[in-house]
C-alpha cells in the first residue's frame, strides 16, 4: 500500500508498475505472466513449470547458463516460480546494474529458444524434482487433497505435472505454448528500487518496442460443481506420523467474504492464541501441530485445517477440531480478538514491504490475479469494517462438515478408519551513555550490569528488530544433555512467572510482534520484531521472557514429547541424514558431532531443573549481547534496556575450551540404506574457524561451486542432468568448520555423481579460476550481502553474533572489502589447504 508506486502501459500493451526506493542501492525487477497450471489442458500439465526452467537455458542473445552467470557476476540473484494462476521471474541486483537486469529479464520473457538438446536435459531435472516431491509428505498430501477436492476444475492437477507428460513434451510444443501466452498484454513488469524514473521510462519503450501483442485465447475453464457430500481420500507412505487436511470450499480472491474468512482462519488456527492451538494441541494434546489457512486464488479456493498426529489419535483430534468449528459457528468471537487479528493483517503488509523484492512480488500477485496492484488497499478497507457478526456469518456459510473433503497421509502399514460422526453437523532526566565503538552509524554501548548493546537507527519503516546472543548452543552440550538447547529454545518463550502462555501470546499479538528463541552450534538467543509505536510495551515482554521464564514442568513435558517425535521422524529427512554421517565422523570427540535435536535417551533425561540450571549458566551479563535496528531514539531506547535488564546480576561466565578435531587420515565412506526414490550424497572436509581469514576465501570457493551459475550446478545439473539439487555448503565453527558438497540423485547415477563432484573439487584446487569467474563470485557475494541487509532483522542478528563471538562491527562493515581483495592465488592456496581428495569423509543415504 504505497503512495509512491506508479502504473503505466507501454505502447505495445505491457503493463509496468514501478516505485523509486532509494533507501537501499538495490533494484528488484519482476515480470509476471497471467498464465499458470490452471490454463493448461490435461495433456499440457506441467508445461508452464517446464517453461519456467527453460527460459534460463538459452535465448537469442545468451547461451545456457550465461544469464545466471551475468546476474551473479553483477552481484545479483535471480529465480522464478510457477503457481496455479501465474508465472513470475525476478532478478534482484545492485541498482547500478539495473539496465543489465532489465535486458536479461526481457530476454527470458520474450526471446527464449527452447533448444531441443537443452530441453531434453532440463526435462530430466524436472523429473528429478517430481521424484523429490514424492518423498515429501506435505507435497504428497497436498496433491492428494487437490485431486479429490477439485473434480472438474484444473486446480485438481499438480503444478509440476507428471514425469510421463514432462518427458513427452517436444521442443515445438513448449515453444508454441510459450509464444502463445508470453505476450505483452498478458504480462506485467514490476520494478522497485533506486531507479531514475525518466531514464527508465525511455529505456522501457526502446527495449520492448519490437514485442508485439498476439491475440489472447479465451481461458474458459470447467466450472467446479457445488459440493454435496463429505469425501475422504487416504494414502499410505513410508513415514512415522500421520498428516491430515480438512478442506471446505472457499471463494475467489475478490469475493466480499474473503476478509472475514481470513480473520476466521487466524482465530481458528494461525496463532498461538487460536482455538485449535489452545484446545486441540495444548489442552487436549491430540496433535503434534495444527494450523488453518484460507487459500483464495483467481478462481474457487479452499479453507483448510491441517496438522500432524499419531495414527491412533486421529479420530479424537478430528472430533476436537469439529468442536472448535461448531464453536465459531455458534458464538460471536470477542471484539478484542478480532481487532488483534486485523492489526496483525495490517502489520503483515508493512513487513512485506521491507525489501524491494517483497514489494514487487505483491504487485505481481495482485496485478496478475485481479488486475489491480493496489488491491490490498481495498482489502484492508473492507477488513477494517468487520464485526464479530461478519465472522460468525462466514463460519456458518462455509464451514459445512457435510460438504468437506478430508485427506489423510498415513504410515503405509497403518490401517486408518474415520468415525462417521465427523461429517455430521452439530519525561525524566536521562542517563548519558558513551559509545564504546562506532562505525557507520552503528554504536556499541554497555549497560550498568555489563550487558553489551549494539544499536543502529533506521527510520524508514515503523519497525524495530531486536536480537540477543549468548555463547551456548551445541558446542556447550555433552552426550548426556544433548538436545538441551533445542528444548530450551522451545520452552523458554512458552510462559513466564507473570504471564501464562495464552497471556504472553495475546500480548505479542497486540504488538503485532514476532517473538521466538533460537539456538545454533555456538550460540543461544532471542528474536523479537515489533511495531515501533509499541516499544514501551515490547521491551518489558522481552525482559519478562528472558529473566522470568516459568520453566513449567507440564510445558517442558509437552515440548519434550514433540522433540522426541522429531527425533523419531528425522530419519525421513534424507539429505540431513547424509550430512549427519559426515559430521559424526569429522567431528568425532567434538560437540559438533552431536545432533541439535539430541537423542532419545538424552532428551528423556532432561528435567526442568536441569534446563533452568543450564540457562542460568549462560545468561550472564558478560555473556549477553542485545542488538536492535529500527525506528527508535538510541538514548531513550538505552534507558528502557537499562531499566528492564537491571535485574540480571553480574556473575562469572567461563568460556568453554575444546580441543580442535583431527583431520581425516584417509578417505572414509559411510552408507545408510533407505528404500526411497533418491540417493543423497554428502562429501565433507574440516575447514576454517570463525576467526580464520581463510573463511572469506572459502566462501568465494563455495560460491564458485554452488548457485545457478556455479560449476556444480552447470556441470552436474545443466550438462549432465544428474540432479535437481546439487550444491556446496560451509560452516565456520569456533575451533574449525565444515566444507562439503551435496547432491540428491537417482540411485543409478550415484557413482557418476560422485565422480563428477570429485572432478569439480580437483579443478578448483589445481586450475586457477578465470578472472571473470572470480569477479562473478565476488560480486554475487557482495551483492547478496547488500540485498540481505535491507531487513532490520538481518543486520540485528549479524551485529549480535559478531559481538558475542568477539569479531565486533568490523566483521560486518569490512566484509565486502575482504571479499573484494581475494585473488586467484588465494583460491588455489585455500582450496589445496582444505580440500584434500585423499582425506575426506563421504556419506551416502539411499537404496542399496
Amino acid at each position: 500500500m504505497s503512495d509512491f508506486s506508479k502504473k503505466i502501459k507501454l505502447t505495445n500493451g505491457l503493463t509496468v508498475i514501478y516505485e523509486k526506493n532509494d533507501n537501499a542501492n538495490i533494484v528488484s525487477i519482476n515480470i509476471g505472466v497471467r498464465v499458470g497450471s490452471v490454463h493448461e489442458k490435461d495433456h499440457e500439465s506441467g508445461i508452464c513449470h517446464l517453461i519456467e526452467h527453460m527460459v534460463f537455458k538459452g535465448t537469442k542473445s545468451y547461451k545456457p547458463g550465461e544469464i545466471a552467470t551475468l546476474v551473479e557476476s553483477h552481484g545479483g540473484e535471480l529465480n522464478a516460480y510457477t503457481s496455479l494462476d501465474q508465472t513470475v521471474y525476478y532478478i534482484n541486483l545492485p541498482a547500478r546494474h539495473f539496465n543489465v537486469g532489465l535486458k536479461l529479464i526481457k530476454e527470458m520473457a520474450f526471446d527464449a529458444l527452447m533448444d531441443p538438446e537443452e530441453l531434453a536435459r532440463e526435462k530430466e531435472v524436472v523429473v528429478e524434482e517430481i521424484n523429490r516431491g514424492k518423498d515429501n509428505p506435505h507435497r504428497v498430501l497436498g496433491e492428494a487433497l487437490f485431486s479429490r477436492f477439485f473434480t472438474k476444475h484444473n486446480y485438481r492437477r499438480p503444478v509440476i505435472g507428471t514425469d510421463e507428460l514432462v518427458r513427452g513434451f517436444s521442443a515445438d510444443k513448449v515453444y508454441n505454448f510459450y509464444k502463445k501466452h508470453y505476450s505483452p498484454q498478458n504480462m506485467i513488469l514490476g520494478i522497485c528500487g533506486n531507479i531514475d524514473e525518466d531514464e527508465m521510462s525511455e529505456g522501457l519503450e526502446e527495449l520492448f518496442r519490437y514485442e508485439v501483442n498476439t491475440p489472447l485465447t479465451d481461458h474458459s475453464l470447467p466450472k467446479e460443481p457445488e459440493k454435496t457430500k463429505h469425501e475422504i481420500v487416504k494414502c499410505g507412505m513410508e513415514i512415522g506420523a500421520t498428516y491430515f487436511e480438512l478442506a471446505f470450499p472457499a471463494p475467489h480472491i475478490t469475493h466480499k467474504d474473503v476478509p472475514a474468512l481470513d480473520i476466521l482462519s487466524h482465530l481458528l488456527g494461525e496463532s498461538e492464541t487460536s482455538l485449535l492451538e489452545q484446545n486441540t494441541k495444548e489442552k487436549d494434546k491430540l496433535v503434534h501441530s495444527i494450523y488453518s489457512s484460507c487459500f483464495t486464488p483467481r478462481y474457487t479456493g479452499i479453507f483448510m485445517i491441517g496438522g500432524q498426529v499419531e495414527p491412533n489419535l486421529l479420530n479424537k483430534a478430528l472430533e476436537s477440531i469439529k468442536a472448535q468449528i461448531e464453536y465459531v459457528k455458534n458464538h460471536l468471537l470477542e471484539d478484542e480478538k478480532i481487532e488483534r487479528a486485523k492489526l496483525l493483517a495490517r502489520s503483515h503488509l508493512i513487513y512485506e514491504k521491507q525489501t524491494c523484492e517483497g514489494t514487487a512480488r505483491k504487485w505481481m500477485t495482485y496485478e496478475t490475479l485481479v488486475k489491480d496492484y493496489e488491491f490490498d488497499k481495498k482489502y484492508i478497507e473492507e477488513m477494517n469494517k468487520l464485526t464479530p457478526s461478519h465472522v460468525l456469518d462466514v463460519a456458518q456459510k462455509y464451514l459445512d462438515l457435510s460438504k468437506s473433503t478430508l485427506a489423510i497421509l498415513h504410515p503405509k502399514k497403518q490401517k486408518i478408519t474415520v468415525n462417521k460422526s465427523l461429517y455430521k453437523n452439530a519525561s525524566n532526566k536521562k542517563k548519558s551513555y558513551k559509545s564504546l565503538k562506532q562505525k557507520r552509524g552503528t554504536n556499541i554501548y554497555k549497560l550498568d550490569n555489563g550487558i553489551r548493546v549494539v544499536l543502529k537507527e533506521n527510520h524508514r519503516l515503523p519497525l524495530i528488530s531486536m536480537r540477543t546472543a549468548s555463547l551456548g548452543g551445541l558446542r556447550y552440550e555433552t552426550a548426556a544433555n544433548n538436545g538441551i538447547n533445542h528444548l530450551l529454545s522451545n520452552v523458554i518463550t512458552r510462559s513466564t512467572d507473570n504471564l501464562s502462555q495464552i497471556q504472553l501470546s495475546e500480548k505479542c499479538e497486540w504488538l503485532a510482534a514476532s517473538l521466538s528463541s533460537y539456538t545454533g552450534r555456538n550460540s543461544f538467543g532471542f528474536s523479537f520484531t515489533f511495531l515501533s509505536e509499541k516499544k514501551h510495551q515490547a521491551v518489558p515482554i522481552l525482559k519478562d521472557v528472558m529473566l522470568c521464564s516459568a520453566f513449567d514442568p507440564d510445558e517442558i513435558k509437552s515440548e519434550k514429547n514433540l522433540q522426541l517425535v522429531s527425533i523419531k521422524n528425522r530419519k525421513d529427512q534424507l539429505a540431513q541424514a547424509a550430512f549427519r554421517l559426515i559430521l559424526q565422523e569429522l567431528f568425532k570427540g567434538h560437540p559438533y558431532q552431536l545432533n541439535t535435536l539430541g537423542e532419545t535417551k538424552s532428551v528423556r533425561s532432561l528435567k526442568a531443573s536441569t534446563i533452568k540450571n543450564y540457562y542460568d549458566k549462560i545468561l550472564v551479563p558478560n555473556n549477553l549481547v542485545i542488538s536492535a535496528v529500527g525506528d527508535f531514539d538510541s538514548a531513550h531506547f538505552l534507558d528502557q534496556l537499562n531499566e528492564n535488564f537491571s535485574g540480571l546480576k553480574k556473575r562469572v561466565f567461563s568460556k568453554k575450551k575444546i580441543k580442535k578435531p583431527t583431520k581425516p587420515k584417509k578417505i572414509k565412506k559411510l552408507f545408510e540404506h533407505k528404500n526411497k526414490m533418491q540417493s543423497h550424497i554428502a562429501l565433507g572436509f574440516l575447514s576454517t574457524s570463525l576467526f580464520d581469514k581463510d573463511k572469506f576465501v572459502l566462501e568465494v570457493i563455495h560460491n564458485i561451486l554452488s548457485g545457478q551459475g556455479g560449476r556444480l550446478f552447470l556441470n552436474l545439473r545443466d550438462q549432465k542432468s544428474l540432479a535437481y539439487t546439487v550444491t556446496s555448503t560451509m560452516i565456520s565453527g569456533m575451533e574449525t568448520g565444515l566444507f562439503a558438497t551435496y547432491i540428491g540423485t537417482e540411485p543409478s547415477k550415484v557413482n557418476i555423481a560422485i565422480e563428477e563432484m570429485l572432478i569439480e573439487l580437483e579443478r578448483i584446487q589445481t586450475i586457477p579460476v578465470s578472472t571473470d569467474e572470480l569477479e562473478r563470485a565476488k560480486n554475487y557475494i557482495i551483492g547478496n550481502h547488500e540485498i540481505d541487509n535491507q531487513k532490520n532483522s538481518s543486520m540485528a542478528m549479524q551485529f549480535a553474533l559478531n559481538e558475542i563471538f568477539g569479531m565486533g562491527l568490523e566483521e560486518f562493515y569490512d566484509y565486502e572489502n575482504k571479499i573484494a581483495r581475494i585473488t586467484q592465488d588465494d583460491i588455489l592456496r585455500v582450496a589445496k589447504k582444505y580440500i584434500n581428495l585423499d582425506k575426506y569423509v563421504m556419506g551416502v543415504v539411499g537404496p542399496k
